[in-house]
């Protein structure tokens, strides 16, 4: 799920956040760069049924990276603790981070991206 809330106004996008009735451990995968707007995307998906948030640092796809999300992210270690800061603090449940082992072959920085978190 996108942390832009621009993207939630469909119906089809609505439908998809509603959580309860599925069956099994509900997990989200949220992804972005504002921290606020993932905090807020992680706390919407709580609050219709998410029991797992799951933040994306590692798609490596132009389209997600162009953004600043997924993997781009890993070149910026500040913005990823405060990701990582605003969305632990908004909601109660376990957060969880993937994330490769750099945003590039010959960037490898996962053991100071893992610290972080």
């Amino acid at each position: 799920m996108s942390s832009n809330p621009q993207v939630w106004e469909s119906d089809k996008s609505r439908l998809r956040m509603v959580h309860i009735d599925e069956p099994g451990i509900r997990t989200v995968q949220i992804a972005g760069s504002d921290p606020k707007e993932m905090a807020d995307a992680a706390r919407i998906n709580v609050e219709s049924g998410a029991q797992i948030i799951d933040i994306n640092m590692g798609c490596p796809a132009k389209k997600v990276n162009r953004k600043l999300a997924g993997s781009a992210l890993l070149q910026y270690p500040d913005v990823v603790k405060s990701i990582l800061t605003e969305v632990v603090n908004a909601v109660d449940v376990p957060v969880t981070l993937k994330i490769r082992t750099g945003w590039a072959p010959e960037h490898r920085n996962c053991e100071e991206i893992a610290q972080l978190a």
